[in-house]
């Protein structure tokens, strides 16, 4: 099966800026929250607490990396998920498109098929009722005519009357 659809970039350019964004606000957001902490749980002066901060901006920096990794790689992942749902999607319509199709034309042809030998059998039914019922009257005038002719036969009566004529049997 070929695969016709284009395929993206994992990680494009204006992926970057928005992860550099999303990394400097969660830094400062780190930065900030230990700055309040020591401000205001540990009681510390605003300079000691900017020294606390500075102090531990190794350790800000690592989660800050590691939070903007995961909500990227994240994004990434439900991205690629609903790409290969929307892919999937298509391929299952597409293919219940076809399957429509095929069961429509096949029915349509069976159809066909069942008509055409329906008629067929109605069709040799019917010329066969034709020509029992045509048999029928010729073997009725044949029996009428026999009758008559024996009646007059029994009474020594000449017997005149002409041989009835045979069905055309070009038509059997």
């Amino acid at each position: 099966m070929e695969n016709t659809e284009t395929r993206s970039a994992l990680f494009t350019v204006r992926d970057a800026e928005d992860a550099l964004i999303r990394f400097t606000f969660i830094l400062f957001l780190i930065l900030g929250g230990i700055v309040l902490h020591e401000i205001i749980l540990e009681g510390r002066a605003w300079l000691d607490a900017v020294y606390v901060m500075l102090r531990s901006k190794p350790q800000a920096l690592a989660w800050a990396t590691g939070l903007t990794m995961s909500i990227e790689g994240g994004m990434i992942m439900f991205s690629r998920l609903q790409d290969y749902r929307d892919r999937r999607k298509r391929r299952l319509d597409k293919a219940l498109a076809e399957g429509i199709a095929k069961g429509k034309a096949e029915g349509i042809a069976e159809g066909k098929a069942e008509g055409i030998a329906e008629g067929k059998a109605e069709g040799i039914a019917r010329g066969r009722a034709e020509v029992y019922q045509e048999f029928a009257e010729v073997h009725q005038e044949f029996a009428a005519w026999n009758a008559r002719r024996l009646v007059a036969e029994a009474r020594n009566e000449p017997f005149t009357e002409p041989f009835p004529e045979p069905p055309d049997t070009e038509d059997i």
